[in-house]
Protein backbone atom coordinates (compact mmCIF):
# COMPACT_ATOMS: atom_id res chain seq x y z
CA UNK A 1 0.00 0.00 0.00
CA UNK A 2 1.40 3.54 -0.74
CA UNK A 3 1.72 6.79 0.71
CA UNK A 4 2.75 8.66 -2.19
CA UNK A 5 1.00 8.93 -5.26
CA UNK A 6 1.10 6.31 -7.96
CA UNK A 7 1.32 9.45 -11.17
CA UNK A 8 4.86 9.88 -10.19
CA UNK A 9 6.24 6.89 -9.78
CA UNK A 10 4.65 6.22 -13.30
CA UNK A 11 3.37 8.79 -15.23
CA UNK A 12 2.76 6.82 -18.65
CA UNK A 13 1.22 3.90 -16.82
CA UNK A 14 -0.82 6.16 -15.11
CA UNK A 15 -2.41 8.12 -17.65
CA UNK A 16 -2.59 4.95 -19.77
CA UNK A 17 -5.12 3.58 -17.02
CA UNK A 18 -6.70 6.69 -16.01
CA UNK A 19 -7.88 6.72 -19.73
CA UNK A 20 -9.31 3.41 -19.18
CA UNK A 21 -10.99 4.46 -16.31
CA UNK A 22 -12.70 7.40 -17.81
CA UNK A 23 -13.46 5.45 -20.74
CA UNK A 24 -15.01 2.42 -19.06
CA UNK A 25 -16.91 5.66 -17.09
CA UNK A 26 -17.97 7.09 -20.08
CA UNK A 27 -19.54 3.85 -21.66
CA UNK A 28 -21.21 2.96 -18.35
CA UNK A 29 -22.38 6.83 -17.97
CA UNK A 30 -23.63 7.23 -21.32
CA UNK A 31 -26.11 3.72 -21.47
CA UNK A 32 -27.52 5.17 -18.37
CA UNK A 33 -28.18 8.18 -18.91
CA UNK A 34 -29.88 7.18 -22.98
CA UNK A 35 -32.19 4.96 -20.19
CA UNK A 36 -33.06 8.45 -18.62
CA UNK A 37 -33.47 10.30 -21.76
CA UNK A 38 -35.64 7.45 -23.57
CA UNK A 39 -37.84 7.07 -20.37
CA UNK A 40 -38.27 10.29 -19.19
CA UNK A 41 -40.63 11.66 -21.98
CA UNK A 42 -43.03 9.49 -21.12
CA UNK A 43 -42.75 9.44 -17.32
CA UNK A 44 -43.01 13.14 -17.05
CA UNK A 45 -45.96 13.39 -19.44
CA UNK A 46 -48.27 11.10 -16.84
CA UNK A 47 -47.29 13.85 -14.28
CA UNK A 48 -49.20 12.43 -11.38
CA UNK A 49 -48.64 13.51 -7.77
CA UNK A 50 -46.40 10.99 -7.01
CA UNK A 51 -44.71 11.54 -9.97
CA UNK A 52 -44.37 14.65 -9.48
CA UNK A 53 -43.07 14.26 -5.61
CA UNK A 54 -40.36 12.25 -6.80
CA UNK A 55 -39.08 14.42 -9.32
CA UNK A 56 -38.39 17.21 -7.20
CA UNK A 57 -37.26 15.31 -4.17
CA UNK A 58 -34.60 13.87 -6.99
CA UNK A 59 -33.53 17.19 -8.02
CA UNK A 60 -33.29 18.16 -4.33
CA UNK A 61 -31.42 15.03 -3.51
CA UNK A 62 -29.02 16.34 -6.55
CA UNK A 63 -28.83 19.84 -5.90
CA UNK A 64 -28.04 19.68 -1.86
CA UNK A 65 -24.67 16.95 -2.58
CA UNK A 66 -23.60 18.80 -5.89
CA UNK A 67 -23.36 22.20 -3.90
CA UNK A 68 -21.48 20.47 -0.79
CA UNK A 69 -19.19 18.88 -2.96
CA UNK A 70 -18.54 22.18 -4.82
CA UNK A 71 -17.80 23.49 -1.07
CA UNK A 72 -15.81 21.00 -0.22
CA UNK A 73 -13.64 20.92 -3.08
CA UNK A 74 -13.35 24.82 -2.41
CA UNK A 75 -11.61 24.29 0.93
CA UNK A 76 -9.81 21.25 0.30
CA UNK A 77 -7.36 24.12 -2.22
CA UNK A 78 -6.37 25.41 1.22
CA UNK A 79 -5.62 22.42 3.12
CA UNK A 80 -1.74 22.42 4.19
CA UNK A 81 -0.77 19.32 6.42
CA UNK A 82 1.54 20.70 9.11
CA UNK A 83 5.17 19.45 7.48
CA UNK A 84 8.72 20.25 10.16
CA UNK A 85 11.68 18.25 8.00
CA UNK A 86 14.23 17.95 10.57
CA UNK A 87 12.16 18.18 13.94
CA UNK A 88 14.23 17.32 16.64
CA UNK A 89 13.35 15.00 19.57
CA UNK A 90 14.07 18.02 22.30
CA UNK A 91 11.41 19.71 20.46
CA UNK A 92 8.62 16.90 20.49
CA UNK A 93 6.04 17.12 22.82
CA UNK A 94 5.71 14.66 25.69
CA UNK A 95 2.90 12.39 24.49
CA UNK A 96 0.62 9.76 26.19
CA UNK A 97 -1.00 6.56 23.94
CA UNK A 98 -3.67 4.90 24.84
CA UNK A 99 -5.29 1.64 23.53
CA UNK A 100 -8.54 0.11 25.06
CA UNK A 101 -9.18 -3.37 24.06
CA UNK A 102 -12.01 -5.30 25.06
CA UNK A 103 -11.92 -9.25 23.66
CA UNK A 104 -9.46 -8.53 20.77
CA UNK A 105 -6.86 -10.83 21.20
CA UNK A 106 -3.95 -11.11 20.03
CA UNK A 107 -4.29 -7.86 17.40
CA UNK A 108 -3.75 -6.06 20.88
CA UNK A 109 -0.27 -7.26 21.16
CA UNK A 110 0.47 -6.63 18.02
CA UNK A 111 -0.94 -2.87 17.89
CA UNK A 112 1.55 -2.63 20.97
CA UNK A 113 4.11 -3.98 19.08
CA UNK A 114 3.81 -1.77 16.44
CA UNK A 115 3.47 1.56 18.55
CA UNK A 116 7.35 0.39 20.38
CA UNK A 117 8.45 0.48 17.26
CA UNK A 118 7.65 4.24 16.64
CA UNK A 119 10.29 6.95 16.17
CA UNK A 120 9.83 8.68 18.92
CA UNK A 121 11.56 9.48 21.96
CA UNK A 122 11.34 7.03 24.81
CA UNK A 123 11.49 9.05 27.51
CA UNK A 124 8.38 11.43 25.50
CA UNK A 125 6.20 8.27 24.79
CA UNK A 126 4.17 6.85 27.59
CA UNK A 127 1.43 3.50 26.56
CA UNK A 128 -1.53 3.08 28.40
CA UNK A 129 -3.22 -0.52 27.49
CA UNK A 130 -6.89 -1.01 29.26
CA UNK A 131 -8.25 -3.94 29.18
CA UNK A 132 -12.27 -3.34 29.28
CA UNK A 133 -13.10 -6.58 31.15
CA UNK A 134 -13.04 -8.78 28.29
CA UNK A 135 -13.82 -12.10 28.09
CA UNK A 136 -11.33 -13.77 26.24
CA UNK A 137 -7.31 -14.13 26.84
CA UNK A 138 -6.74 -10.32 25.40
CA UNK A 139 -5.86 -9.55 29.32
CA UNK A 140 -2.84 -12.41 28.75
CA UNK A 141 -1.88 -11.24 25.24
CA UNK A 142 -1.57 -7.19 26.59
CA UNK A 143 0.91 -8.25 29.58
CA UNK A 144 2.58 -10.58 27.26
CA UNK A 145 3.71 -7.42 24.91
CA UNK A 146 4.36 -5.10 28.11
CA UNK A 147 6.60 -7.72 29.74
CA UNK A 148 8.31 -7.48 26.20
CA UNK A 149 8.69 -3.61 26.35
CA UNK A 150 10.80 -3.17 29.31
CA UNK A 151 8.53 -1.52 31.27
CA UNK A 152 7.24 1.22 28.61
CA UNK A 153 4.11 -0.41 28.50
CA UNK A 154 1.92 0.62 31.69
CA UNK A 155 -1.36 -2.35 32.11
CA UNK A 156 -4.72 -1.41 33.26
CA UNK A 157 -7.11 -4.29 34.00
CA UNK A 158 -10.86 -3.10 34.55
CA UNK A 159 -12.97 -6.68 35.63
CA UNK A 160 -16.39 -5.56 34.58
CA UNK A 161 -17.05 -4.35 30.87
CA UNK A 162 -18.16 -0.75 30.77
CA UNK A 163 -17.59 0.55 27.22
CA UNK A 164 -14.91 1.79 25.26
CA UNK A 165 -15.15 5.45 26.68
CA UNK A 166 -15.14 4.27 30.35
CA UNK A 167 -11.76 2.54 29.79
CA UNK A 168 -10.69 6.29 27.95
CA UNK A 169 -11.89 8.19 30.52
CA UNK A 170 -9.49 5.72 33.32
CA UNK A 171 -6.78 6.57 30.23
CA UNK A 172 -7.11 10.29 30.06
CA UNK A 173 -6.93 10.34 33.93
CA UNK A 174 -4.02 8.24 34.17
CA UNK A 175 -2.04 9.94 31.13
CA UNK A 176 0.79 12.26 32.31
CA UNK A 177 1.02 14.00 29.57
CA UNK A 178 -1.01 16.77 27.98
CA UNK A 179 -1.19 15.31 24.39
CA UNK A 180 -2.78 12.10 24.29
CA UNK A 181 -3.25 9.73 21.41
CA UNK A 182 -6.14 7.30 21.33
CA UNK A 183 -5.99 4.12 19.23
CA UNK A 184 -8.05 1.18 18.59
CA UNK A 185 -6.99 -1.65 19.84
CA UNK A 186 -6.61 -3.15 16.24
CA UNK A 187 -4.86 -0.69 14.58
CA UNK A 188 -1.11 -0.51 13.81
CA UNK A 189 0.70 2.55 13.07
CA UNK A 190 3.59 3.26 10.88
CA UNK A 191 7.21 4.48 12.38
CA UNK A 192 6.27 7.82 11.58
CA UNK A 193 2.95 8.01 12.59
CA UNK A 194 2.87 9.58 16.10
CA UNK A 195 5.99 12.21 15.05
CA UNK A 196 3.52 13.51 12.30
CA UNK A 197 0.30 13.31 14.39
CA UNK A 198 1.61 15.83 17.00
CA UNK A 199 3.34 18.29 14.87
CA UNK A 200 -0.03 20.40 14.75
CA UNK A 201 -0.08 20.77 18.66
CA UNK A 202 2.64 23.55 18.10
CA UNK A 203 -0.37 25.93 17.91
CA UNK A 204 -2.02 26.91 21.04
CA UNK A 205 -5.47 26.80 19.53
CA UNK A 206 -5.00 23.23 18.00
CA UNK A 207 -7.03 20.80 20.41
CA UNK A 208 -7.04 17.86 18.09
CA UNK A 209 -5.43 16.00 15.39
CA UNK A 210 -6.67 13.35 13.05
CA UNK A 211 -4.82 10.72 11.36
CA UNK A 212 -5.10 8.94 7.86
CA UNK A 213 -6.75 5.52 7.80
CA UNK A 214 -6.25 3.03 5.33
CA UNK A 215 -7.48 -0.61 5.58
CA UNK A 216 -5.12 -3.14 6.70
CA UNK A 217 -7.51 -6.01 5.90
CA UNK A 218 -7.86 -5.30 2.37
CA UNK A 219 -7.07 -8.78 0.42
CA UNK A 220 -9.83 -10.50 2.43
CA UNK A 221 -12.61 -9.57 -0.28
CA UNK A 222 -15.07 -7.12 -1.54
CA UNK A 223 -16.53 -5.10 1.51
CA UNK A 224 -12.63 -3.93 2.65
CA UNK A 225 -12.04 -2.87 -0.59
CA UNK A 226 -14.53 -0.59 -1.05
CA UNK A 227 -13.98 0.57 2.76
CA UNK A 228 -10.71 1.76 1.62
CA UNK A 229 -11.80 3.70 -1.17
CA UNK A 230 -14.44 5.05 1.45
CA UNK A 231 -11.62 5.93 4.12
CA UNK A 232 -9.35 7.64 1.24
CA UNK A 233 -12.56 9.86 0.12
CA UNK A 234 -12.66 10.86 3.54
CA UNK A 235 -9.65 11.33 4.53
CA UNK A 236 -8.15 13.03 1.60
CA UNK A 237 -11.56 15.26 0.49
CA UNK A 238 -13.70 15.62 3.39
CA UNK A 239 -11.33 16.01 6.56
CA UNK A 240 -8.74 17.75 4.04
CA UNK A 241 -11.85 20.18 3.44
CA UNK A 242 -13.11 20.16 6.73
CA UNK A 243 -9.84 20.90 8.61
CA UNK A 244 -8.61 24.08 5.77
CA UNK A 245 -11.28 25.83 8.71
CA UNK A 246 -10.08 24.24 11.82
CA UNK A 247 -13.25 22.25 12.44
CA UNK A 248 -13.08 18.46 11.35
CA UNK A 249 -16.21 17.15 12.56
CA UNK A 250 -15.00 13.62 13.56
CA UNK A 251 -11.60 12.92 14.81
CA UNK A 252 -11.48 8.99 14.20
CA UNK A 253 -11.06 6.41 16.94
CA UNK A 254 -8.47 4.44 14.85
CA UNK A 255 -6.29 7.11 15.29
CA UNK A 256 -6.61 10.55 17.03
CA UNK A 257 -4.20 12.98 19.05
CA UNK A 258 -6.03 15.61 21.36
CA UNK A 259 -5.06 18.40 24.09
CA UNK A 260 -5.67 16.98 27.28
CA UNK A 261 -6.45 20.15 29.11
CA UNK A 262 -8.63 20.98 26.54
CA UNK A 263 -10.71 17.99 27.08
CA UNK A 264 -9.91 17.66 31.24
CA UNK A 265 -13.04 20.21 32.37
CA UNK A 266 -15.56 17.89 30.20
CA UNK A 267 -14.47 14.64 30.39
CA UNK A 268 -17.05 14.05 33.47
CA UNK A 269 -19.75 15.32 31.25
CA UNK A 270 -19.21 12.94 28.74
CA UNK A 271 -18.41 10.21 30.40
CA UNK A 272 -21.99 10.67 31.45
CA UNK A 273 -23.21 11.75 28.45
CA UNK A 274 -26.94 11.24 27.60
CA UNK A 275 -29.12 10.99 25.10
CA UNK A 276 -32.90 10.83 24.73
CA UNK A 277 -32.52 9.34 28.27
CA UNK A 278 -30.30 7.13 27.52
CA UNK A 279 -26.21 6.80 28.32
CA UNK A 280 -24.66 7.88 25.31
CA UNK A 281 -21.80 5.02 25.20
CA UNK A 282 -21.05 5.24 21.21
CA UNK A 283 -19.79 7.85 19.16
CA UNK A 284 -17.27 8.60 21.61
CA UNK A 285 -14.96 10.10 18.98
CA UNK A 286 -17.07 12.19 17.73
CA UNK A 287 -18.16 13.35 20.89
CA UNK A 288 -14.54 14.59 21.76
CA UNK A 289 -14.31 16.53 18.78
CA UNK A 290 -17.51 18.23 19.21
CA UNK A 291 -16.13 19.09 22.80
CA UNK A 292 -13.48 20.58 21.39
CA UNK A 293 -15.27 22.53 18.52
CA UNK A 294 -17.87 23.91 20.90
CA UNK A 295 -14.92 25.66 22.92
CA UNK A 296 -13.46 27.04 20.20
CA UNK A 297 -10.59 24.88 19.42
CA UNK A 298 -9.51 23.97 16.26
CA UNK A 299 -9.35 20.02 15.03
CA UNK A 300 -7.45 19.82 12.03
CA UNK A 301 -6.23 16.83 9.74
CA UNK A 302 -2.62 15.50 9.56
CA UNK A 303 -2.30 13.34 6.65
CA UNK A 304 1.01 12.52 7.46
CA UNK A 305 -0.14 10.33 10.18
CA UNK A 306 -1.05 6.92 8.66
CA UNK A 307 -2.89 3.92 10.21
CA UNK A 308 -3.93 0.71 9.19
CA UNK A 309 -7.20 -0.97 10.87
CA UNK A 310 -9.33 -3.90 10.27
CA UNK A 311 -12.53 -3.56 9.10
CA UNK A 312 -15.53 -5.64 8.87
CA UNK A 313 -15.41 -8.43 5.95
CA UNK A 314 -19.27 -9.37 5.09
CA UNK A 315 -22.02 -7.41 4.99
CA UNK A 316 -23.75 -8.23 8.33
CA UNK A 317 -20.54 -6.96 9.98
CA UNK A 318 -20.48 -3.92 8.14
CA UNK A 319 -24.03 -2.92 8.39
CA UNK A 320 -23.66 -3.58 12.18
CA UNK A 321 -20.51 -0.92 12.40
CA UNK A 322 -22.04 1.48 9.47
CA UNK A 323 -25.60 1.79 11.92
CA UNK A 324 -23.20 2.65 14.84
CA UNK A 325 -21.26 5.31 13.12
CA UNK A 326 -24.65 6.59 11.92
CA UNK A 327 -26.23 6.65 15.17
CA UNK A 328 -23.09 8.70 16.52
CA UNK A 329 -23.32 11.15 13.67
CA UNK A 330 -27.29 11.62 14.23
CA UNK A 331 -26.88 12.15 18.03
CA UNK A 332 -23.82 14.75 17.49
CA UNK A 333 -24.75 16.56 14.50
CA UNK A 334 -28.05 17.39 16.24
CA UNK A 335 -26.20 18.80 19.50
CA UNK A 336 -23.62 20.67 17.25
CA UNK A 337 -26.55 22.20 15.24
CA UNK A 338 -28.12 23.04 18.25
CA UNK A 339 -24.95 25.02 19.55
CA UNK A 340 -23.81 26.87 16.64
CA UNK A 341 -26.74 27.59 15.01
CA UNK A 342 -27.62 30.35 18.22
CA UNK A 343 -23.97 31.85 17.03
CA UNK A 344 -24.24 34.71 14.44
CA UNK A 345 -21.57 36.72 13.32
CA UNK A 346 -21.63 36.93 9.61
CA UNK A 347 -17.89 38.43 9.47
CA UNK A 348 -16.68 35.60 10.80
CA UNK A 349 -16.03 33.34 7.41
CA UNK A 350 -15.08 29.67 9.53
CA UNK A 351 -17.58 29.96 11.91
CA UNK A 352 -20.30 30.11 8.51
CA UNK A 353 -18.15 27.39 7.31
CA UNK A 354 -18.43 25.51 9.77
CA UNK A 355 -22.70 25.87 10.07
CA UNK A 356 -22.43 25.00 6.36
CA UNK A 357 -20.74 22.01 6.99
CA UNK A 358 -22.76 21.19 9.80
CA UNK A 359 -26.14 21.62 7.81
CA UNK A 360 -25.07 19.69 4.82
CA UNK A 361 -24.07 16.85 6.38
CA UNK A 362 -27.09 16.70 8.74
CA UNK A 363 -29.02 17.39 5.37
CA UNK A 364 -27.07 14.31 3.83
CA UNK A 365 -27.71 11.98 6.95
CA UNK A 366 -32.10 12.84 6.39
CA UNK A 367 -31.88 13.01 2.97
CA UNK A 368 -31.75 9.00 2.62
CA UNK A 369 -34.85 9.10 5.65
CA UNK A 370 -36.88 10.58 3.07
CA UNK A 371 -35.00 9.07 -0.49
CA UNK A 372 -35.69 5.11 0.83
CA UNK A 373 -39.29 4.60 0.81
CA UNK A 374 -39.74 6.56 -1.82
CA UNK A 375 -37.45 4.74 -3.97
CA UNK A 376 -39.58 1.75 -2.70
CA UNK A 377 -42.54 3.57 -3.64
CA UNK A 378 -41.43 4.47 -7.19
CA UNK A 379 -40.13 1.02 -7.48
CA UNK A 380 -43.84 -0.60 -6.83
CA UNK A 381 -45.92 3.20 -8.16
CA UNK A 382 -44.13 3.12 -11.05
CA UNK A 383 -43.80 -0.46 -12.59
CA UNK A 384 -44.00 0.17 -16.10
CA UNK A 385 -41.65 3.23 -15.91
CA UNK A 386 -38.75 0.65 -13.88
CA UNK A 387 -36.02 1.44 -16.35
CA UNK A 388 -36.14 4.86 -15.97
CA UNK A 389 -35.85 5.04 -12.09
CA UNK A 390 -33.28 2.85 -11.99
CA UNK A 391 -31.32 4.60 -14.98
CA UNK A 392 -31.74 7.70 -12.92
CA UNK A 393 -30.54 6.54 -9.91
CA UNK A 394 -27.21 4.28 -11.68
CA UNK A 395 -26.70 7.45 -13.35
CA UNK A 396 -26.59 10.33 -10.38
CA UNK A 397 -25.15 7.27 -8.78
CA UNK A 398 -22.27 7.19 -11.35
CA UNK A 399 -21.20 10.86 -11.18
CA UNK A 400 -21.29 10.77 -7.88
CA UNK A 401 -18.53 8.40 -7.74
CA UNK A 402 -16.30 10.02 -9.85
CA UNK A 403 -14.90 12.28 -7.10
CA UNK A 404 -13.45 9.07 -5.17
CA UNK A 405 -12.30 7.55 -8.25
CA UNK A 406 -9.93 10.03 -8.70
CA UNK A 407 -8.57 10.46 -5.11
CA UNK A 408 -8.43 6.57 -5.28
CA UNK A 409 -6.48 6.69 -8.56
CA UNK A 410 -3.93 9.21 -6.74
CA UNK A 411 -3.10 7.49 -3.83
CA UNK A 412 -3.27 3.78 -5.76
CA UNK A 413 -3.85 2.72 -9.09
CA UNK A 414 -6.57 4.26 -11.62
CA UNK A 415 -7.55 0.61 -12.33
CA UNK A 416 -8.03 0.27 -8.54
CA UNK A 417 -10.05 3.26 -8.65
CA UNK A 418 -12.80 0.92 -10.20
CA UNK A 419 -13.89 -0.11 -6.68
CA UNK A 420 -15.40 3.36 -6.59
CA UNK A 421 -17.93 2.65 -8.54
CA UNK A 422 -18.60 -0.62 -6.95
CA UNK A 423 -19.03 1.29 -3.77
CA UNK A 424 -21.52 3.61 -5.19
CA UNK A 425 -23.82 1.39 -6.48
CA UNK A 426 -23.34 -0.98 -3.37
CA UNK A 427 -24.42 1.67 -1.07
CA UNK A 428 -27.05 2.58 -3.24
CA UNK A 429 -28.35 -0.99 -3.23
CA UNK A 430 -27.08 -2.50 -0.30
CA UNK A 431 -26.81 0.25 2.12
CA UNK A 432 -29.42 2.96 1.59
CA UNK A 433 -31.77 1.84 4.45
CA UNK A 434 -28.63 2.69 6.94
CA UNK A 435 -29.49 5.37 7.52
CA UNK A 436 -33.38 5.40 8.07
CA UNK A 437 -33.05 2.66 10.77
CA UNK A 438 -30.28 4.36 12.34
CA UNK A 439 -32.64 7.21 12.78
CA UNK A 440 -35.33 5.42 13.84
CA UNK A 441 -32.98 3.22 16.99
CA UNK A 442 -30.74 6.38 17.34
CA UNK A 443 -31.36 6.10 21.13
CA UNK A 444 -30.24 2.66 21.08
CA UNK A 445 -26.59 2.98 22.48
CA UNK A 446 -25.52 -0.66 21.93
CA UNK A 447 -22.06 -1.16 20.48
CA UNK A 448 -22.97 -4.34 18.86
CA UNK A 449 -19.10 -5.42 18.01
CA UNK A 450 -18.13 -7.47 20.38
CA UNK A 451 -19.55 -10.85 21.75
CA UNK A 452 -18.35 -13.95 23.02
CA UNK A 453 -20.38 -17.44 22.89
CA UNK A 454 -21.29 -19.58 25.89
CA UNK A 455 -18.35 -21.38 25.87
CA UNK A 456 -16.00 -18.69 26.26
CA UNK A 457 -15.15 -17.96 22.58
CA UNK A 458 -14.38 -14.55 21.41
CA UNK A 459 -16.72 -14.17 18.46
CA UNK A 460 -15.66 -10.63 16.63
CA UNK A 461 -19.31 -9.79 14.82
CA UNK A 462 -18.09 -6.51 13.21
CA UNK A 463 -14.29 -4.39 13.61
CA UNK A 464 -13.59 -1.42 15.15
CA UNK A 465 -12.48 0.70 12.11
CA UNK A 466 -12.62 4.34 11.48
CA UNK A 467 -15.15 7.08 11.87
CA UNK A 468 -16.14 8.02 8.12
CA UNK A 469 -17.10 11.51 8.25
Amino acid sequence: MKNSTAFWKNKGQWILEMGVLFAVFAVFAFAAYNGVRDQSADFFARETVWEKILLYAGIFAGVVPVFYLIFQAVLVCFYRPVYKDDISDEELPGCTVIVPAYNEGSAVAETLRALLKSDYPADKLEIIAVNDGSADDTWSWMTLAAGESGGRIKTINLEQNKGKKNALYIGFNQAKHDIVVTIDSDSFVKSDTLRNLVLPFEDPKVGGSAGVVRVRNIDRGMIPRILDVCFVFSCDFIRSAQSAIGAVLCSPGAISAYRKSALLPHLDGWLHQTFLGKPSTIGEDRALTSILLRNDYHVVLQNTALVETCVPENYPQLCRTLIRWTRGDVREGLLMIRHFYKRFNFGDWRLTALKINLGCQLLGLMLPVVMFPLMIFTFISCAGNIMFVVSYLIFATWLWAMIPAVLYANRETPLKAAWAFVSALFSLFALSWVCLYSWITMNNPGWMTRNVSKDGEMKKTAVRGVHGN
